[in-house]
């Protein structure tokens, strides 16, 4: 077993990683692509909600969906305040290697390697849908994580396939980083050409 940030992180395991109201992480729409977005849902026991921390070295882990096999990973490698957080499959690259950094009262904070950023939600929201960005460490209720681990009976049946309309989907992303706000000036011109 290997300790970080005062979590015990084991290699075998699958965990959830939940936000403050319970919600956790998911790959959007249990979607096995490259590039669909890693989003906020009520947790229902499914794979695609389920993680593994896999060492990367040096104390950084790939963050891997059991559902998907695939990692957690910055959409076009940004690291500014706002890049979505995707999965991808796994690489070398530093985009897709993460930190657990202690937060105290047994969460954490998940920070990214090559931004220097942590997981974070857009626009500080908690309701199913909200995608999963990166942003710089303000200390906010919506940057801390608990990692629970997957109960075996869980693991050791296996998962049931998603049907397809079985819950609605969020809207789909097209962008790969947060919109930006319009004010002023070029908000009044938006609104005059429609």
């Amino acid at each position: 077993m290997k300790k970080s940030a005062q979590t015990v992180i084991r290699p075998d395991a699958y965990y959830t990683i939940a936000a403050a109201n319970g919600r956790v992480l998911e790959v959007a729409d249990f979607n096995t692509e490259n590039g669909a977005s890693i989003r906020l849902w009520s947790y229902e026991g499914q794979p695609w909600q389920q993680w593994q921390f896999v060492e990367a070295g040096e104390g950084e882990y790939r963050i891997k969906n059991r559902f998907t096999g695939k990692v957690m990973d910055l959409a076009m490698s940004g690291v500014c305040n706002g890049t979505w957080v995707h999965q991808w499959s796994q690489t070398a690259g530093a985009g897709q290697r993460w930190q657990l950094v202690d937060a105290g009262g047994g969460k954490v904070k998940l920070r990214n390697v090559l931004a220097d950023k942590v997981i974070d939600l857009v626009g500080m929201r908690v309701d199913n849908g909200t995608q999963a960005q990166i942003w710089q460490d303000v200390f906010g209720e919506n940057q801390l994580w608990k990692l629970d681990p997957v109960p075996a009976r869980l693991l050791d049946k296996e998962p049931p396939a998603p049907k397809p309309g079985t819950r609605k989907a969020a809207p789909k992303a097209t962008r790969t980083q947060t919109e930006k706000k319009t004010s002023g000036k070029a908000a009044r011109r938006t609104s005059k050409n429609k």
